[in-house]
């Protein structure tokens, strides 16, 4: 099975909403549009795509949506690809993604492909997930950035 982990397109960060903390309403800009439809081209050459799933966070909806027009799988949101909160553990954070992770590759076939568009600090869980590495709240910090694909592979 293959996870591409991407990170959601270029964010156009609404300040009076960051100054609320609502910052998952925060959607993509016009050039982060550019960026998916771009993506889009490549991603839809990939065979056997089976679902997009996405955090509910605006710009990685719009992002899988975007992306979704070129392949047309279904899109599911999940929770728990959502960023990390102020008083949330790393380690715990990390395996929240982590169960998430494998709740998909559980329902896949080894040879289908599945999307995940999340946020940049996602990253580390699907590096611990697939390298086998065990979180604890010392586990490196990674991030993506821009709307870089990355794909993950698992023999099950």
């Amino acid at each position: 099975m293959k996870i591409i982990y991407m990170h959601h397109a270029e964010r156009k960060i609404n300040q009076e909403l960051h100054n609320q903390n609502i910052k998952q309403r925060d959607d993509i800009t016009d050039n982060g549009i550019k960026e998916a439809l771009l993506i889009a081209e490549q991603v839809k050459k990939i065979k056997n795509i089976k679902a997009i799933y996405t955090s509910p966070y605006l710009r990685c909806r719009h992002t899988a949506d975007i992306i979704n027009k070129y392949i047309n799988v279904p899109i599911y949101e999940e929770e728990r690809f959502n960023e990390k909160n102020s008083d949330e553990l790393w380690q715990k954070f990390l395996e929240k993604n982590m169960e998430a992770i494998n709740d998909i590759v559980v329902n896949y076939d080894d040879e289908d492909t599945v999307i995940c568009v999340t946020s940049g600090v996602n990253f580390t869980a699907f590096v611990c997930y697939f390298y086998k590495i065990i979180p604890t709240n010392d586990t490196f910090w990674s991030q993506a950035c821009a709307i870089s694909p990355i794909s993950f592979e698992i023999q099950k």
